[in-house]
């Protein structure tokens, strides 16, 4: 798992959007404390994926999420960011396709999440979190 900031590539913010609520932004560059994120079981939500490009041109970046349950995957997304141009100023965003959490009573708790971003095949960086599914 690759946690050390990259020089060409820098996660900004994350905006999670839950039907009904005002949207959560959550601050990704320079954050030294854990992540934990809470999303209401049953809940229609979808994220906003906002990030820097540096230095050089990037091609075929991607994200991808992984939570698991017991350390096993249940819940995978990958999300196109595209090819973007370097700039000392812009932040890229990038919506994901809304989704439906988990509902019930069964899948209320706490899981280990784990969003990793790619150039191409190259991983640039990895970040572990926490994603509690509430009632």
């Amino acid at each position: 798992m690759n946690t050390t900031p990259h020089p060409d590539f820098t996660p900004f913010q994350n905006v999670v959007h839950v039907e009904g609520k005002e949207p959560e932004v959550i601050e990704l560059e320079g954050r030294t404390e854990p992540l934990h994120v809470k999303i209401p079981g049953g809940a229609k939500f979808h994220t906003t994926v906002k990030f820097k490009v540096k230095n050089r041109k990037m091609e075929n970046l991607r994200y991808k999420q992984v939570v698991k349950k017991g350390g096993i995957p249940f819940k995978t997304k990958m999300v196109e960011l595209g090819t973007r141009e370097p700039s000392e100023t812009e932040v890229y965003e990038v919506e994901t396709e809304e989704e439906v959490s988990p509902g019930g009573w069964v899948t209320r708790g706490v899981y280990q999440a784990f969003s990793t971003y790619y150039e191409g095949d190259e991983e640039l960086l990895t970040n572990q979190w926490t994603l509690e599914i509430t009632k």
